[in-house]
């Protein structure tokens, strides 16, 4: 007997069995692959890590939120081994983001910068773009500037690393190579059935509470006891791409050049795709590997055992090398499509909702009431590991019945809870859209 199993232990399982082994609960934790990942939604080395958004927006609490909590985390084992071997620059690379806008978007930028706390710059022209960045942007551009300690890049890899030793040494334990394969209710308890993925060797165990972090993975886990998270998260397919210049026409460009690249990235332009592109990580010479995908260039998926291993094709790979140049371009780096190199690609998934703001809910019971024993984390929808350490922290306090009474808490914790399962067949509740797209627009599109 169990009493808390955690099931998956990515970005956003890692944190919630984290804040619940903080809190003195005892909690398995259950994660198909080893401990080193090779896919998935929290595979790699870099996400966009931001702060920047309208007064009381969620996601900028959801990311300064996450900041002060891994402090907490870094503070604990850093404690635990006497010896200072962590530190906030493990995970965070702390870079200027950059957000190119568009004249369509002038509504959502006025609400930015609109008694904006965060340090920012604004360029309202092509004109004054060029002026303050050095950037030859379209004459319909507007450019936005995020300046703030952790906001740049996240580091998924080394978080969920130190998350999971954080779980150990509170004496909790790691269940790696294990996949769950069969999920039910039975007499007020939950029967778990777990497999392990090298030798196939089966067992069930019961556990008093229930944590679903399963991704993509929700709506097959959930399909005998909430059968209609199917519906409410949708997965899909993304692609990235990662090139870097060419080592020798690196090698060529000034002192200048070369700290422009690394200054302007991480990057999101609001076309009709949505680019974002962040700097993963330096190859061997010290060449940047530049990451980029588009938000919403998004594909259905066939099998989503096998999606992970499908190869980009060679438009998804053009698309690649030619936003990237445009940007660069647009940087005034003296680079030419020949300069690019394609270095690797991958597919991954969003798991999306469709207001793409994501759960974090009780599911609901026979009498379609939040059962207080079982937590959902999902439909992160692209944007969920900026806000890793809040997304658990609420889970964690969902599943054993703790608040918190700030106003953002509150409001962070209804737009992802409970009330959008309360109406049958629909993915959130009508009453929860106006908060939904008052506090997201500004980043998925301008509506």
């Amino acid at each position: 007997m169990k009493d808390i199993v955690v099931i998956g232990g990515g970005l956003m399982g890692s944190s919630t069995a984290w804040h619940l082994s903080n809190q003195g609960e005892n909690v398995l934790l259950i994660e198909q692959q080893d401990s080193v990942y090779t896919f998935g939604s929290s595979f790699g080395e870099a996400r966009i890590s931001r702060s920047l958004g309208p007064e009381n927006d969620i996601f900028s609490y959801l990311h300064n939120r996450t900041v002060s909590e891994t402090e907490k985390l870094i503070d604990f084992l850093n404690e635990k081994e006497s010896a200072n071997n962590h530190q906030m620059d493990d995970i965070y690379s702390t870079s200027p983001v950059s957000y190119i806008y568009y004249r369509s978007f002038q509504n959502t930028v006025n609400n930015l910068v609109k008694n904006q706390s965060d340090p920012f710059e604004y360029a309202a022209s092509a004109e004054e773009v060029s002026m303050k960045f050095g950037m030859s942007v379209p004459d319909s551009a507007l450019v936005l500037r995020e300046f703030k300690q952790y906001s740049g890049t996240l580091n998924p890899k080394e978080l969920i690393k130190k998350l999971h030793k954080g779980i150990e040494y509170h004496g909790n334990e790691i269940r790696y190579n294990h996949e769950v394969t069969g999920l039910k209710k039975k007499e007020g308890l939950y029967e778990i059935q777990i497999t392990n993925t090298k030798n196939r060797e089966t067992q069930t165990i019961l556990s008093k509470k229930v944590v679903s972090a399963a991704g993509p993975y929700t709506g097959k886990l959930l399909k005998d006891i909430a059968p209609e998270f199917d519906e409410l998260i949708s997965p899909k397919r993304v692609f990235l791409v990662f090139m870097k210049i060419d080592p020798e026409k690196y090698k060529s460009l000034t002192n200048n050049q070369k700290q422009k690249i690394r200054e302007f990235y991480p990057v999101a332009d609001f076309t009709s795709d949505l680019m974002y592109s962040m700097i993963e990580k330096e190859d061997s010479d010290g060449v940047p590997i530049i990451k980029i995908g588009g938000h919403l260039i998004r594909e259905e998926i066939q099998s989503l055992d096998q999606v992970w291993q499908k190869e980009l094709n060679e438009d998804e790979k053009s698309w690649g090398i030619r936003a990237t140049l445009n940007y660069l371009q647009q940087l005034n780096i003296p680079v030419q499509n020949e300069d690019l190199q394609y270095v690797d690609g991958y597919s991954c998934v969003y798991s999306l909702t469709t207001s793409e703001v994501p759960f974090v809910t009780n599911i609901l019971d026979d009498q379609n009431q939040p059962d207080p024993n079982f937590i959902v984390l999902g439909g992160m929808s692209g944007v969920g590991a900026k806000g890793t350490m809040t997304y658990g922290l609420i889970g964690a306090n969902l599943l054993l019945q703790q608040e918190e009474e700030t106003t953002i808490y509150q409001q962070t914790k209804a737009a992802l809870g409970s009330d959008r399962l309360l109406k049958q067949n629909s993915a959130y509740n009508p009453a929860s859209a106006k908060l939904n797209n008052q506090t997201t627009s500004w980043f998925v599109r301008d509506k």
